[in-house]
Parts: structure tokens; sequence; C-alpha cells
């Protein structure tokens, strides 16, 4: 994180952009493979702030939220993430897969 803060240490709002990503994939035999993108859109603090999460999640700061992913509760986290996304996304899906 440190690394990624001074990087961008000059680097305006408008230009530090940042998406976390998650790609799920169900695969059976004989059949196609599906694949789900969730998304997560944000940008990257100036600083680190909050403490809940791990990984880059006290410098993803969600504009929607007005919060560092670090700063969010769980339940909250579990709405808007990447991963929430991609978990969603194949579940609608379920009754092709029968998951």
């Amino acid at each position: 994180m440190r690394k990624v803060l001074a990087e961008l240490v000059d680097v305006p709002a408008e230009d530090r952009s940042a998406r976390f990503i998650c790609v799920m994939a169900v695969s059976r035999p004989n059949e196609q493979t599906l694949f789900y993108e969730g998304t997560c859109e944000g940008i990257i603090a100036q600083e680190a702030i909050g403490s809940n999460g791990f990984g880059y999640d006290p410098i993803f700061y969600v504009p929607k939220h007005e919060k560092t992913m670090a700063e969010l509760s769980p339940e909250e986290k579990n709405n808007l993430s990447h991963r929430a996304n991609a978990i969603n996304k194949l579940l609608t899906y379920e009754h092709v897969w029968n998951v």
C-alpha cells in the first residue's frame, strides 16, 4: 500500500480511478464453461483509512459511500464488492446450472 500511495503522491484525484475485478467460473463436464465478472469502482485515496478488510481496502475509496472499503461495515462491503457482484451474476443463472 505504501508503495502505491508513494507512486501516486502527485497524481490528482480525477486520475486515481481504480477497479476491483472478480471473475467466477462454473464448469461441468461436457458443458460450456461460463464466466461471471463482478466489478467495484473507486479511486485510490490519498492515505490509508479504516481498519476493516484487508489488502488494498484502506486505500480503495468508494465515492458512492464516501468511505474506503476498510471503513465500510461487513454488510455494506458484502453488498457492493466485486466478489458479491460476480456471485450475484452467477446465481442469476442458477436455474441453468442447478447450482
